[in-house]
């Protein structure tokens, strides 16, 4: 069964939000903070969170990155800094990290 491209981008919305409450959680923010740093409503912000349809706009995302401080810091190009990061840079940047790969051995770890 092949999806449209309305539910798909429903289902990257989804995605997105689930990312966004994810870094909300690992950062400990509310969404009235959130709001407050973004400038966009916190009726938004929680009908998201809550999974109700809410469209996500490159604004957004560029304001959220920002608020919560997911770019470096020390800009070495005026590339770096959020106001024109693209769609798929700043869904890299609310993305959770990966969890950490198994331990690997050793060079020096011989099996006899």
């Amino acid at each position: 069964m092949r999806t449209t491209p309305r539910k798909r981008e429903d289902d990257e919305t989804k995605d997105i939000w689930q990312a966004i409450c994810w870094r909300m959680n690992e950062r400990r923010v509310i969404p009235k903070q959130v709001a407050y740093h973004t400038g966009y409503p916190l009726k938004f912000i929680e009908k998201g969170i809550a999974g109700e349809p809410a469209q996500i706009t490159l604004a957004f995302l560029q304001d959220f990155v920002t608020a919560l401080g997911l770019t470096s810091g020390r800009t070495k190009h005026y590339e770096d800094t959020a106001e024109i990061l693209s769609w798929e840079d700043c869904v890299e940047a609310i993305k959770p990290t990966p969890a950490v790969p198994p331990r690997q051995g050793n060079f020096w770890e011989w099996q006899d």
